[in-house]
């Protein structure tokens, strides 16, 4: 379990985070410029790493050519800050995060 902190809006958050994980939040294909309607709510995707230069995370969706078949997509999820070695920030492609505690994911 890592102990990073992560800066929201003007604000540097602790958060404790694992390998495994499981986080909800909207993904926004063109970051900041998607256009309503077409960022894809992601209700249950996994943490892949809890250290490096980007945390990445990993979730299944419907995809493929005709929409038919499952398929696993991946994105970073918080990118290191300049200048601090445990400080990150969400990537502009997720929104409204929410990570899952041991007891949400229990519960699952």
């Amino acid at each position: 379990m890592a102990s990073i902190k992560v800066f929201m809006g003007n604000t540097i958050y602790p958060v404790e985070i694992y390998k495994g994980q499981h986080i909800s939040f909207y993904y926004l294909p063109a970051g900041e410029h998607t256009a309503p309607g077409r960022e894809e709510q992601v209700q249950k995707a996994t943490l892949e790493n809890e250290s490096g230069r980007t945390i990445n995370v990993t979730w299944e969706a419907v995809g493929g050519l005709f929409k038919n078949k499952i398929v696993t997509k991946h994105a970073p999820l918080l990118r290191r800050m300049m200048g601090a070695p445990d400080t990150y920030q969400f990537d502009k492609c997720i929104g409204g995060p929410q990570f899952f505690s041991a007891q949400e994911e229990a519960e699952c």
